[in-house]
């Protein structure tokens, strides 16, 4: 296998709650039969463990794409397997990675794409997840924000209801918030005339209102132990190569800030890459061209909601021959 391009390592990058939106990747899912296999037995597994079909909860019929997929227990499981799938029809397709690239959730399907942990195990944990924080965490939210962070200096509202969740580029931050605070939130980014976004994600991730999930999440952990990666995995919650996994740092990943414009900033200093963002959404991709403003990288969504996902891929399979 070679990477896609002969000048700049090639970097898949992985996106974590928030991408996921219903049938996507469906047009992938018929026309590829590695994308399609990946995605049957990561279903059979969850079906087991957890008693629900990823590939019913994303593909059914009556849902709409526009319809928020914000049923964690389902889209947990669902985003890793989608993003861990298009992973493997790239190398099946020759493609493989020079580094791994993963924020939130996704550096879980990176850990797991570069073999620091077995794919069953893996996908197990990640479905499980969902129970332990419905059981110990405040319900609560993360709002995209297009603006830089320091927009909470400038408001008391902001100030008091909202820790920043993560850091994408120069002007797009992410907010936590606790639910009761959301429309206090949401009205206070209305009346700063701030483009925003509720994410789909049922809890505050990556803030103070998920810390009462820490010892049960570090139970359900205790177990898993990892290898040494294939390829090095970048992590946006250390901004650097993961170096040592264990439990504690998984749980770091849930609950620090995400550090995606460190990570993306550390990677250029090396000389930049060639950026493959597995999202659904091509949000990583959308979120680096921001600071992206110069230089050789090159950034490549390859799935969108708004489809041509498959001539994006055939272009990425080409290039990589």
């Amino acid at each position: 296998m070679s990477s896609v391009s002969p000048c700049l390592p090639t970097v898949f990058c992985f996106a974590g709650q928030g991408s996921q939106y219903y049938h996507m990747a469906g047009d992938v899912m018929g026309e590829h039969a590695v994308f399609r296999q990946w995605m049957e037995i990561g279903d059979e597994i969850v079906r087991n463990a957890e008693g629900f079909s990823p590939l019913e909860a994303i593909y059914g019929a009556g849902r709409k794409a526009s319809e928020p997929f914000d049923r964690l227990e389902h889209s947990h499981p669902s985003l890793f397997l989608v993003q861990f799938a298009l992973a493997k029809l790239l190398q099946a397709k020759g493609i493989k990675p020079d580094m791994l690239l993963g924020v939130s959730l996704g550096e879980f399907v990176a850990m797991s794409v570069a073999g620091m942990v077995p794919f069953e195990t893996a996908l197990r944990a990640v479905a499980e997840q969902p129970q332990v924080f419905a059981k110990t965490a405040p319900a609560g939210a993360l709002i995209a924000v297009l603006a830089p962070e320091s927009i909470r200096d400038d408001s008391a509202v902001l100030a008091e209801a909202t820790e920043i969740a993560g850091t994408n580029a120069a002007a797009h931050c992410v907010l936590a918030c606790p639910a009761v605070e959301t429309n206090r939130v949401l009205a206070e980014l209305r009346r700063l005339d701030v483009p925003f976004q509720q994410l789909p994600v049922p809890f505050a991730f990556h803030s103070r209102w998920v810390e009462s999930a820490k010892d049960a999440y570090l139970a359900a952990v205790a177990d898993l132990a990892f290898e040494t990666p294939f390829w090095p995995v970048w992590s946006a919650c250390l901004a650097a190569p993961v170096e040592h996994v264990d439990g504690p740092l998984t749980w770091r990943i849930v609950r620090a800030e995400m550090r995606l414009r460190d990570t993306f900033s550390a990677i250029e200093a090396r000389g930049g890459a060639r950026y493959l963002d597995l999202s659904p959404s091509g949000s990583l991709a959308a979120v680096l061209r921001q600071d992206l403003r110069s230089g050789g990288s090159e950034i490549v969504p390859l799935v969108s909601p708004f489809g041509g996902n498959l001539k994006r891929l055939s272009a990425v399979f080409d290039a990589g021959r």
